[in-house]
């Protein structure tokens, strides 16, 4: 398949294209600068320059390919907007180039996020409610249901809703390494009762590859099915970054004086389940956070 990505060179668009690549799909990816250019074309990929919020800067590179994935954000109200329009003006462009008769993406995957469920009531699993979104996140769910109503049997829209990410590059989890080494303890906002659904970002990868090779539309969940508390996935961090398990915990008040609104999604009580993942063939291949610390200290490291 020809793919195109947006957001290819960042920390989940870069794994994507690395998964994609080995599958053996031509992969062409936007980028902004010539260092970026350089980052995609090492992973095997194409490169466009361009500016996702700027149509007109890519659209005839993307409508030339099987499917769209939108990886890119940039947190700005321009930004989020862009985003939307860019990917509802594609859909449109592709129905009119597939009632012609012409080549046209057939798949669009957007990337959403697992914080659209707010605090969920047991396993959440794909058909949960997003009424309850967290206040950060409240656009994404917006986002969602208007891309998934311009489905059609032309331009298939998958949503995919990524849990908390981690792996050798970035996120929350190596923020924690990095507090246990030099700060000889991992923090937490809140208590640590509430619980986190987790993925390694090579996982993460390999579910997108699922999702377009099977051209498959509506709602998936990519977690690993292993939901922990965050004082447990906290001190696990720590043991394996040489503090002995400690942590400290940071009231949601204090923190949210330098974290602002994205507090309130970290204190989320999330027990998220994959019931699609069945549908996809797919299954973690990295056990729970907590046994695989250890493996991704070491990734983080290297």
């Amino acid at each position: 398949m020809r793919i195109f990505v947006t957001g290819a060179t960042g920390y989940i668009g870069s794994a994507v294209v690395r998964s994609l690549v080995v599958a053996g799909h031509e992969v062409t990816g936007l980028v902004r600068s010539q260092a970026t250019q350089t980052v995609l074309e090492g992973l095997g990929a194409a490169a466009v320059r361009g500016d996702y919020k700027d149509l007109t800067s890519f659209k005839a590179a993307a409508l030339a390919h099987d499917a769209i994935v939108h990886v890119a954000m940039e947190y700005t109200p321009d930004g989020i907007e862009a985003g939307k329009k860019n990917l509802l003006s594609i859909i449109a462009e592709a129905k009119a180039a597939k009632a012609k008769k012409e080549s046209a993406p057939r798949q669009v995957v957007f990337t959403s996020g697992v914080w659209v469920l707010g605090n969920t009531s047991g396993a959440g699993d794909e058909s949960a409610s997003t009424d309850r979104a967290a206040p950060n996140v409240r656009w994404r769910a917006a986002q969602e249901k208007e891309l998934l109503a311009a489905s059609s049997d032309a331009v298939t829209v998958a949503v995919i809703r990524p849990g908390m990410v981690y792996g050798y590059k970035a996120g929350f989890i190596c923020d924690w390494f990095k507090e246990a080494e030099e700060k000889g303890a991992a923090s937490f906002v809140g208590e640590g009762a509430n619980h986190w659904s987790l993925i390694h970002d090579q996982d993460l990868a390999e579910y997108y590859r699922s999702v377009i090779e099977k051209l498959a539309g509506g709602v998936f969940h990519a977690v690993d099915g292993a939901p922990v508390t965050v004082l447990e996935a906290a001190r696990a961090a720590s043991h394996a970054a040489g503090a002995g398990g400690k942590t400290q915990a940071v009231p949601v008040e204090e923190a949210r004086k330098t974290a602002g609104a994205v507090v309130d999604a970290l204190v989320l009580d999330q027990r998220v389940s994959s019931k699609r993942a069945a549908e996809l063939g797919w299954k973690p291949a990295h056990p729970s956070f907590v046994e695989s610390a250890p493996a991704a200290y070491a990734e983080w490291k290297a």
